[in-house]
């Protein structure tokens, strides 16, 4: 196990705060580690009942190019990963489901990054409303066939993490199949 020797904060920001940590490793040695604390986030995998997918499209500052995505966010304090994601999905697309089946969750990017994402499986979605984003956020959403947004991912189109690890657990979920590749 690494002991946690001394923490520094670096940075704080909106999203994000950044420490810088001393620890002493399992051998033995005295090292640092820099570690990115973010809140959870929660995802979506929405599919109406003609297997067509809502994705939304955004332009990610950080790689410099816009994505397809799965609608998602952060929950905030106090919040259940569930109603972050039902909250995501209206927020981002004007939608809502009726039924809501968890599919994983997991660590994005565990070797500096303590966030952990929800991801939600929903169906018999309808639309309700029409978009309520964030003041700082700007995106599109559409539909496409989940045929499409598979094949989408076994091609490298789809680069966004959540998005292809929900099209990988969908798929095996819902068909019923083994991976093919």
């Amino acid at each position: 196990m690494v002991e946690k020797l001394e923490s520094k904060k670096v940075y704080e920001g909106k999203i994000i705060d950044v420490y810088s940590d001393k620890v002493k490793l399992e051998n033995g040695r005295t090292t640092y580690r820099d570690v990115v604390r973010h809140r959870d986030a929660a995802a979506i995998l929405a599919i109406d009942d003609e297997n067509q997918v809502l994705i939304v499209k955004q332009y990610r500052y950080p790689v410099g190019k816009g994505l397809i995505e799965l609608p998602a966010g952060l929950i905030d304090q106090g919040e259940a990963p569930l109603e972050a994601a039902k909250r995501e999905l209206r927020e981002e697309t004007g939608y809502i489901a009726n039924k809501w089946t968890e599919l994983t969750s997991f660590y994005t990017s565990a070797g500096c990054h303590d966030e952990k994402l929800f991801l939600y499986l929903a169906q018999d979605i309808e639309k309700v409303s029409g978009q309520d984003l964030d003041r700082g956020e700007v995106l599109t959403y559409d539909k496409i066939p989940f045929s499409d947004l598979y094949d989408m991912v076994k091609v490298g189109e789809i680069e966004d993490g959540k998005t292809i690890i929900g099209v990988l657990f969908t798929f095996n979920k819902i068909l019923g199949r083994q991976y093919t590749w």
